[in-house]
């Protein structure tokens, strides 16, 4: 790790696990050279082998970045407090890797600097993206009819993602994501519930990045059991977070979960296959997210 005396600037900070972002990368450095400050890209690879590797290496060549190889995957919230210490810069901003930003987005950023410790930008689908046999896709989308600033603003810890937002260095270091998390998932609701704790103030913005691309709905459908896992892992911690939880929870204190039980058993094949195919539904991923869960509090 490189230990750098605090600056001013804007250090952008993307944690990459099997995923490309040379493309994002120039995107990024494009918008950036019109700042008026001092800025770097600072991508960090998690060591997991990926066949993007040999093309991530390209990153290093790039003007303003900056490539960091980790020998082993430390887990979605290691690396983002990694990112923090590695940054040269004391203003950070996270994106997800693999997302393209909208047009102006830096400049947006730059625009709301200091107006509160931490500022979160929106996430959309690009429009050039959709795709309708994508489970990941119509969810996305779905949240995205559903979100304005205002309501976000309401809300501003719960609403809190770790896919892109801006925070001095200082907000990280004394509110790290938990480490201890090393399963997907609810890492960046529990860092928002650590910001609400130490009165720390948010500001959501319209600020987009982009999805142009998703995983496979199998993997997807995977990777929502392990976020399962995780939110009852944290239940007590994320009580008021999240209205999965709530709904769960209220089935359980009513007895009903038998009902959830009962429907996996009858359908848990049936509607895989739905989810997996090629005309996935929302109404069904609910279902599968209420079940799976309830699962875990059965066999507690």
């Amino acid at each position: 790790m490189v230990n750098f005396a605090s600056m001013q600037g804007l250090s952008i900070l993307i944690p990459v696990y099997k995923d490309s972002c040379v493309a994002q990368a120039l995107v990024l450095r494009r918008q950036c050279q019109g700042l008026e400050m001092q800025w770097e890209i600072v991508v960090a690879d998690d060591g997991s082998p990926s066949p993007y590797d040999a093309l991530n290496d390209e990153i290093s060549s790039i003007g303003g970045c900056r490539l960091v190889k980790r020998r082993e995957n430390v887990g979605r919230a290691a690396i983002r407090n990694f990112l923090a210490r590695e940054a040269r810069f004391d203003t950070l901003l996270y994106i997800d890797a693999g997302m393209m930003p909208s047009e102006g987005f830096i400049d947006a950023y730059a625009r709301n600097m200091g107006l509160a410790d931490v500022v979160v930008g929106s996430l959309k689908v690009a429009k050039g993206s959709v795709d309708l046999s994508s489970l990941r896709c119509r969810n996305e989308m779905k949240a995205e009819r559903g979100y304005s600033v205002s309501k976000s603003n309401e809300r501003p810890y719960a609403n809190f993602h770790s896919g892109n937002f801006m925070a001095e260095r200082h907000v990280v270091t004394d509110n790290p994501f938990r480490e201890e998390i090393k399963t997907y998932g609810y890492e960046d609701t529990l860092f928002g519930k650590g910001l609400a704790d130490n009165n720390v103030s948010v500001l959501h913005i319209d600020n987009p990045l982009l999805f142009v691309r998703f995983e496979s709905n199998a993997r997807f459908l995977e990777k929502t059991e392990e976020a399962m896992r995780t939110l009852y892992a944290y239940r007590n911690e994320l009580e008021g977070y999240s209205a999965l939880l709530h709904l769960v929870d209220r089935l359980r204190r009513h007895h009903l979960l038998w009902i959830t039980v009962w429907i996996t058993r009858l359908t848990n094949v049936a509607v895989r296959r739905r989810l997996m195919g090629d005309n996935p539904s929302l109404f069904l991923y609910n279902v599968f997210r209420v079940c799976c869960l309830s699962r875990y509090y059965m066999k507690r």
